[in-house]
């Protein structure tokens, strides 16, 4: 006997839709079920994982603003009887400032984007260093430093959130112009000796370059995986070749010194590679020998 899968009401041979909630009968006539085999029906929901929101709620920051507030008063207003003046409250004044605002911010902000929040809270950690850096004395000693590194960061992360994967080329662009303008700003801050444009320059010219050919090498990385990783071993080696020149001009050594050795170990493997992928009777011999 057929029963309603919506309600468990008895059902008549024959029916085709629940008399009593109108639910369509599943295989009414019980035909081609195989004992212990119940087809289900397509108008039962998938189960989906619930999205867990890391958004901090409205009660909770506000739970959370009064317990770092309390500690915040508590030290100034301790600094402020003792020495007439803010002195020592200033580090774990803004050190409490800043967690309240990496713990507030995307609740505070209706809307927001992970761009954002991430915007503002790597803003937040490099104000908070450059402050610490200026209360302390002269200014700058190191924050510039660290705030720099902050902002190549930030420069990785949005690359891809801006142009989105599918424009990798002007990703891998801002990437190279975060990357050299970091690099040349620490060459700059640390006496000006030249070293980016002979050494940090080329070296990520050519890992832009790797970065461009890899994209453009994506479909035959789907289509044909031998040559592609050939290919990816002969490029390989001509960056490692690359460097190692670029290293030994900037040192005035003119000369190549561990690159050949990595060359005789990669070559020999990318040209078996590309032999493989045009026999295909080799081909499929490697296949069967090795069960791929």
């Amino acid at each position: 006997m057929a029963y309603c899968v919506r309600c468990g009401v008895e059902l008549q041979k024959g029916l085709k839709y629940c008399p009593l909630c109108n639910t369509e009968v599943i295989l009414p006539n019980d035909e081609y079920i195989e004992e212990g085999i119940r087809p289900f029906s397509d108008r039962i929901p998938r189960n989906v994982r619930p999205r867990v929101n890391l958004t901090p709620s409205r009660a909770f920051v506000i739970l959370a603003t009064f317990i770092i507030l309390v500690p915040l008063l508590i030290t100034l207003i301790i600094d402020l009887t003792a020495n007439r003046t803010i002195t020592w409250s200033f580090y774990p004044i803004t050190s409490l400032v800043l967690l309240w605002i990496l713990i507030a911010y995307p609740s505070l902000l209706k809307g927001h984007t992970p761009f954002q929040v991430i915007t503002m809270d790597i803003l937040s950690i490099a104000v908070f260093l450059l402050s610490l850096d200026l209360y302390s004395g002269s200014f700058p000693q190191w924050s510039q430093y660290p705030a720099l590194a902050l902002l190549l960061l930030w420069v990785y992360i949005a690359g891809p959130m801006l142009f989105s994967w599918k424009r990798i080329y002007l990703v891998i662009a801002l990437w190279f112009l975060g990357t050299a303008g970091f690099l040349l700003a620490i060459d700059l801050l640390t006496g000006g000796r030249n070293w980016f444009i002979q050494l940090a320059l080329p070296i990520i010219a050519v890992l832009t370059f790797v970065g461009i050919t890899g994209a453009v090498m994506r479909s035959l990385f789907k289509s044909k995986p031998l040559l592609a990783a050939g290919i990816t071993m002969i490029i390989v080696v001509m960056v490692l070749i690359s460097i190692d020149a670029i290293v030994n001009l900037y040192v005035a050594k003119p000369s190549l010194t561990w690159s050949p050795i990595l060359a005789a170990v990669i070559v020999p493997a990318a040209v078996f590679l590309f032999i493989v992928n045009g026999n295909n009777d080799l081909k499929a011999y490697l296949i069967k020998k090795f069960h791929l």
